[in-house]
């Protein structure tokens, strides 16, 4: 299957504006980080706007988009309430930010976490169909919410060290570690299940000359070390995407310079979900059931 540059763009984008939400809403559960609050809010919301401009550019006739809004369970339609949801939640939690200095209320922060990860979920999930069976699978949610863990922290990490916030650093110290861990898990694991994707069972078809040949020959799973997606695998996500962030969350508590790890790794950590998410498209074989 063909690659879809906005759509990779936009579920990346997704990711990442949730985990750098959640993870400020997280300090400010913990009482800390009040001096970054605001700019980790621009970011966040410009993360939004960068991912909803390319998902758009996917579209060829963009204003036909409300047509499909009417049946909740479409994918877009869901996606889209997801991100107005989290649109308005944000809309509070600037208010609070404003109101309080940089100090948000708990209800506020735990509603922000909750609604991130639900915006990831539901990105992930419009893409689960059992007509792709190497997407029919949930490891593919939880690839995208394992970026969200990475991008997020190291981000924030980043914005913490360039104001000075060295008390909110200690606490992000552990969640950039144990987030680099599960995204690079997450990662492998979605490559892994490529391999193991079932095609739905295929019937037969009246040809004169071979009237008993199956429609399709037999499926047995991609190979995403070899081929197209090799390079996207090993290069982009193993090794830039998993290893690398780990690397640097490492060096980032061992050193305590986060300007340069926490940056180094969220961008790592997003090349690797591009990679991803283009071996995720890679393996988009359609399988149909024909009779």
């Amino acid at each position: 299957m063909e690659l879809h540059w906005s759509l990779i763009l936009f579920t990346s984008f997704v990711a990442w504006c949730a985990g750098a939400f959640s993870t400020q809403a997280y300090l400010a559960l913990r009482g800390k980080g009040d001096k970054i609050q605001l700019i980790s809010w621009i970011t966040s919301a410009i993360l939004l706007v960068v991912g909803g401009v390319a998902v758009f550019t996917h579209l060829q006739h963009w204003e036909r988009i409300f047509n499909g809004f009417g049946h909740l369970t479409s994918g877009i339609t869901q996606e889209f309430i997801a991100i107005v949801v989290i649109a308005v939640i944000a809309l509070i939690y600037l208010v609070m930010i404003k109101r309080n200095d940089g100090k948000v209320p708990a209800w506020v922060a735990g509603l922000a976490i909750v609604a991130s990860v639900v915006m990831v979920v539901v990105t992930g999930h419009s893409y689960m169909m059992e007509a792709r069976p190497a997407w029919n699978n949930i490891v593919w949610i939880l690839s995208l919410v394992g970026a969200a863990c990475i991008l997020g922290p190291a981000t924030i990490a980043a914005i913490c060290a360039f104001k000075g916030e060295d008390e909110a650093l200690s606490v992000l110290n552990p969640v950039i570690i144990g987030g680099s861990v599960l995204n690079a898990i997450a990662s492998v694991a979605a490559l892994l299940s490529v391999g193991m994707a079932k095609a739905v069972e295929v019937g037969y078809y009246y040809d004169l000359t071979h009237p008993m040949k199956d429609i399709t020959a037999t499926y047995s799973g991609l190979n995403v070390f070899a081929g197209d997606s090799a390079l996207f695998s090993i290069a982009g996500v193993i090794i830039v995407g998993a290893i690398a962030p780990i690397a640097c969350a490492v060096l980032g508590k061992k050193t305590g310079n986060w300007k340069v790890f926490g940056t180094t790794a969220a961008a790592c950590a997003f090349i690797g979900a591009l990679c991803l998410r283009a071996v995720f498209y890679l393996a988009g074989i359609s399988i149909f059931n024909f009779y």
